[in-house]
């Protein structure tokens, strides 16, 4: 007689029991419906699997390995393998990805082993609301600084960029020299921080600074080229 094991699925507010083959292969028969998208407010362990095998698991890091996360949720520890081809959220690397963190995965059941998964999207809910919080303090800190000075927005192409300052061509090919300092906040496209080394030359650039005959004293450096 085939083992069979017990798996509790979360959706909503309701539970329902799920009997599956202790194999775990695509394409077992189940009751429950397509998976759906994960909602604003994930619950903490879900467990989701439809008639062709595809699967919805939410559950907390155990443990990283490369290409690879352990997942705790119903059912115990599951292995999701995570492909170059999946959707990594978000980032798109696991780099930032810590043990205890929060994550949804959608992906098919794989018959490679029990409780094995392999992802197609891999989202990591508690690095989104790290992330989120991020961008609201770095738009918080930008609105705070134009109210207290009184510089202006320049946009253009960086070229000769070095650790301490570089040209900002305009448009209408008017060339700055910036300088940036210590102070200096350094910003990408979405409005989270990176490193005054991350510019290169060609990026285009928004400046917030103070211009001085041509030299502006930058306050906030937006490169809007990242990422790329």
């Amino acid at each position: 007689m085939m083992n069979m094991k017990r798996v509790i699925l979360a959706g909503g507010t309701a539970a329902m029991t799920l009997i599956l083959a202790s194999t775990l292969v695509a394409g077992a028969q189940t009751t429950t419906t397509t998976p759906t998208p994960a909602p604003a407010h994930p619950e903490p362990m879900v467990v989701r699997v439809n008639a062709a095998g595809h699967i919805l698991l939410r559950g907390t890091i155990s443990s990283i390995g490369s290409g690879a996360l352990t997942v705790k949720s119903w059912g115990g520890d599951w292995t999701v393998n995570v492909p170059s081809s999946a959707e990594v959220l978000p980032g798109g690397d696991m780099s930032k990805f810590k043990q205890g963190d929060l994550v949804g995965v959608l992906g098919i059941i794989s018959q490679s082993g029990n409780w094995t998964v392999d992802a197609k999207v891999v989202r990591d809910w508690t690095l989104r609301t790290e992330v989120n919080t991020e961008v609201k303090q770095n738009q918080k800190e930008t609105r705070q600084m134009m109210q207290r000075e009184r510089p202006r927005v320049y946009q253009g192409t960086a070229s000769a960029v070095t650790g301490s300052s570089f040209t900002l061509t305009s448009a209408k090919g008017t060339a700055y020299t910036v300088n940036v300092t210590a102070g200096t906040k350094f910003l990408n496209k979405k409005w989270l921080s990176i490193a005054a080394a991350d510019i290169q030359n060609g990026d285009t650039i928004r400046v917030f600074g103070v211009n001085a005959s041509g030299t502006i004293s930058a306050t906030v450096v937006r490169d809007v080229s990242l990422p790329r």
